[in-house]
């Protein structure tokens, strides 16, 4: 098994495969560096055989990143592709604002921010299965971008990116 961390992205691989069996793509950390840790269940014998840690060099990535702001939002879901326009206002670790896009006009978002990382959630309608769902993104914000993980409801799950209107 080989474990690449590179910013807020794992990937691993499995007997030396050169395509990933797992992408993580978001880490939630608020430190961009530091140790490594490996361990079983409570009581269980493990071992490890011929590990390798190689540093790299760090991402430029910040934490802290606000949320406030106008951004364009592409959505990309299993079950096909979105977008829309965000507003978010933050008011210390709250998110609210209007989500106008896939999913229906003037939805109201709620959410929270801290230190960059976002997670906020408004409600819409699924257009080829009529009714209400609730869309949910988690991510980071650097700078004027932002991407993440996005899941509708029992509809759809993918990925997310923003870029701040000037």
């Amino acid at each position: 098994m080989k474990i690449d961390v590179q910013g807020r992205r794992a990937t691993l691989y499995l007997n030396g495969s050169s395509n990933p069996s797992l992408i993580v793509d978001g880490l939630k950390g608020e430190d961009l560096q530091g140790a490594i840790a490996l361990w079983s269940y409570s009581g269980e014998e493990v071992y490890f055989s011929n590990l390798k840690i190689t540093p790299a060099k760090s991402e430029p990535i910040e934490n802290g990143g606000d949320a406030a702001g106008t951004w364009d939002v592409q959505c990309n879901t299993d079950a096909g592709g979105f977008g829309g326009t965000l507003k978010l206002v933050r008011q210390n670790s709250t998110l609210t604002g209007i989500w106008s896009g896939g999913l229906g006009p003037d939805q109201a978002v709620n959410g929270m921010w801290r230190d960059g990382y976002v997670e906020f959630s408004f409600g819409g309608t699924w257009p080829e299965q009529p009714g209400t769902v609730i869309a949910t993104l988690d991510g980071w914000i650097d700078g004027d971008s932002a991407k993440g993980r996005i899941k509708v409801e029992g509809r759809a799950m993918g990925r997310w990116t923003a870029v701040r209107k000037k």
